[in-house]
């Protein structure tokens, strides 16, 4: 497991990456909070559809009342909210929706990557993913 804080320390570029640890979500943003980042937890335990998906991501991210609940709206809401400091966003649960709607994961991890490549906020942390989609890269080594 590579070091949270080394991570965050050394700039962790923007992206989607895969996470294994044992940390609490409360110890991550423990952790990211005192290093100055944001934190976001995207807990989708439970969720089994698109639908479900889109509203833990309204209430994960603090999006507008007016969200519309479906792709664009997510990524135009994503980069609104950008403030171009760096937010981790701790994503667990994502096994389990991944194997009841494939379709939704895929997209939600391409709206997370460009994002993240656009606004240079985003890390997004995938809990116990080494079977991730493509999209996914393995942390750095420190």
């Amino acid at each position: 497991m590579t070091e949270l804080r080394a991570l965050l320390d050394a700039g962790l570029r923007p992206g989607v990456y895969r996470w294994r640890s044992s940390l609490s979500a409360e110890q991550v943003a423990r952790r990211v909070t005192d290093a100055g980042w944001g934190f976001v937890h995207l807990d989708t335990t439970g969720v089994l559809d698109k639908a479900g998906f889109l509203d833990v991501c309204a209430t994960a991210f603090d999006l507008p009342r007016w969200f519309g609940r479906n792709w664009d709206a997510l990524a135009d809401s994503l980069g609104d909210r950008s403030t171009g400091e760096p937010e981790l966003v701790l994503w667990d649960g994502w096994r389990e929706l991944l194997d009841h709607d494939h379709d939704t994961v895929d997209v939600a991890l391409q709206i997370f990557s460009e994002d993240s490549s656009e606004s240079g906020q985003l890390r997004v942390f995938l809990r116990e993913a080494e079977d991730a989609p493509e999209l996914v890269s393995d942390l750095p080594i420190l």
